[in-house]
């Protein structure tokens, strides 16, 4: 394993460990509870210390592809974050926070992906060996797990909200 990194790359290898931790955890917890918001916000600050951190981390020297990732991750987290503080717009501000929380921690396991074949040397001498296709189809793969997971959860969230609607409008 090549673990030859800058303080600044610790720094950032460390809060992306933490972000996938308070993530998970985030997922599992239930919504709105003040566990949830604590790793809620142990998340969101996370994952601004390494998307700041990687604008400043160059392996090869230049502005490309992963730095445009770690700004389009910060704005998608500012939308989740602002969604959920502010509850709007309603009433589908539950519905962006969500989304946006799933696209941001998608966007932090893509980056473990390219990390992992990056770092690992028997994961780099396979993709040296089959060629980038199989990184392509690994983040394929990831992709099509979240948007399960995008689309299951919005629609659980939904069938909630029609629920609670419903014994609303049923008289007692």
């Amino acid at each position: 394993m090549n673990l030859d990194l800058v303080p600044l790359g610790w720094f950032h290898s460390i809060a992306c460990l933490i972000a996938l931790a308070a993530g998970a955890y985030g997922f599992a917890t239930r919504k709105g509870s003040p566990r949830h918001r604590l790793t809620g916000q142990i998340y969101m600050v996370s994952m601004i210390a390494l998307n700041l951190s990687a604008l400043g981390v160059y392996r090869l020297g230049v502005f490309f592809f992963p730095h445009m990732l770690a700004i389009v991750t910060l704005v998608v987290i500012t939308i989740g974050w602002a969604a959920a503080r502010t509850h709007w717009p309603r009433p589908v501000w539950k519905h962006i926070h969500l989304s946006a929380m799933i696209a941001s921690y998608y966007l932090l396991i893509g980056g473990g992906v390219n990390e992992v074949f990056l770092r690992i040397h028997a994961m780099r001498d396979l993709l040296n060996a089959e060629g980038p296709e199989l990184l392509g189809q690994t983040h394929g793969v990831v992709m099509l797990v979240f948007l399960i997971l995008l689309l299951g959860w919005n629609a659980v969230e939904i069938g909630r909200s029609l629920s609670r609607r419903r014994s609303r409008l049923t008289p007692a």
